[in-house]
């Protein structure tokens, strides 16, 4: 024994070594992103807001400008945040709660591969092949819309009712797969019957009478076709950090609520959510800032024309897509120059605002764990 000391003590410093070097090398890495964000930050701020203050730029031009693209990116982040919140948390309650093991070790990462899609992709998708055929089947495109969210629920409610031996066959925990053909099954009879419904209820022409009665003025790239593509980019985030944070969930807590009297479902929205509460708020703000910031899909898929229109049938120009539109255009120092600065530096606050807090509330979740003797 006394003899290897001298052989081990090496190998025990350079191991030593390697640990400390790899930590400053991790520790310079997180300084360095640090000063880079703090650094964006400043150079907006340095270059957008002397003229702002100073006078160089007029507020009525900055009204002008600015409101629209403002309204333009909350529009494309509500409509996206309105597909990609109910199909991430339905599917994180499911694969954390309800899944069978088996099956949520193959779905999960499947999900979370998603995230790694590049947004130009899904706006190229979206611009070029979604949005010319909603145009051309815009009463099949709505009936899905209408069809496919009470689907579900008619699913939960027909499997309620069968025979104990088919619901073995058809457990729960496998939902995530024997729904998917009664889901297609539904969307091919939407897509039958829409032609008619549009002949019985429009007269046979939808558009029409959306523009004479609700004053609707369809655009082929609107908000709904933004919001089903940035909510598809959103969504897998969503997902995985909800996920993580129901899946977190101390099991006792459910358990001694199911042991209370309390069905599954109950257990899930009294015990299971507000416990996970934290987590999931910040998994939906990340999201939000996710799709606040987004540009490529907004760029290909919205029209980019600035409108002041609530109606999702129209376009719109969020601030991320005019900073990439305008200012390899603009000219240093000009009021253009200024204003897209000015919309950055707001687009910048904004982002940075939703994910300090979302981390701040994750922080909270960690420590709410640690002392019910959780593990997250």
């Amino acid at each position: 024994m006394i003899d290897r000391f001298p052989v081990s003590l090496p190998r025990t410093r350079r191991r030593h070594l390697r640990d400390r070097l790899a930590t400053a090398m991790i520790t310079a890495g997180g300084i360095g992103v640090i000063l880079a964000v703090l650094a964006i930050g400043l150079f907006l701020a340095v270059e957008a807001l002397p003229a702002l203050l100073g006078g160089g730029l007029e507020i009525d031009r900055i009204r002008a400008t600015l409101t629209p693209i403002a309204w333009g990116t909350l529009k494309a982040a509500f409509w996206a945040l309105l597909f990609a919140i109910p199909l991430a948390l339905g599917a994180a309650m499911h694969s954390a709660l309800f899944m069978s093991p088996r099956l949520r070790t193959r779905l999960k990462p499947t999900l979370e591969l998603m995230e790694a899609l590049p947004g130009v992709v899904i706006g190229f998708v979206a611009g070029l092949v979604l949005a010319p055929w909603v145009e051309r089947h815009l009463p099949e495109a709505l009936t899905l819309l209408l069809i496919l969210p009470p689907a579900g629920l008619l699913a939960g409610a027909l499997w309620r009712w069968l025979p104990t031996g088919v619901r073995c066959w058809l457990p729960l925990s496998w939902a995530g797969l024997w729904l998917v053909p009664w889901l297609i099954a539904l969307s091919w009879v939407a897509m039958i019957v829409a032609p008619a419904l549009e002949a019985l209820l429009f007269g046979g022409d939808l558009r029409g009478w959306l523009d004479a009665e609700l004053g609707l003025h369809y655009a082929a790239r609107n908000a709904l076709i933004v919001g089903l593509a940035m909510g598809f980019a959103v969504l897998p985030s969503v997902y995985a950090l909800a996920e993580e944070a129901l899946a977190g969930v101390p099991a006792s807590l459910a358990e001694g609520a199911q042991a209370l009297g309390a069905t599954r479902w109950q257990a899930l929205w009294r015990v299971v959510l507000p416990a996970a509460s934290p987590g999931i708020f910040a998994a939906v703000m990340i999201g939000a800032g996710r799709a606040v910031g987004e540009t490529m899909i907004v760029l290909l898929a919205s029209g980019n024309s600035a409108l002041m229109s609530a109606s999702p049938l129209e376009g719109m120009r969020s601030m991320a897509a005019s900073i990439a539109i305008e200012l390899p255009e603009a000219t240093p120092g000009s009021p253009d120059y200024r204003l897209l600065l000015l919309a950055a530096l707001v687009l910048f606050v904004f982002t940075f605002l939703v994910n300090t807090l979302a981390e701040l509330v994750r922080t909270r979740l960690r420590r709410r764990y640690r002392r019910m003797g959780g593990t997250a």
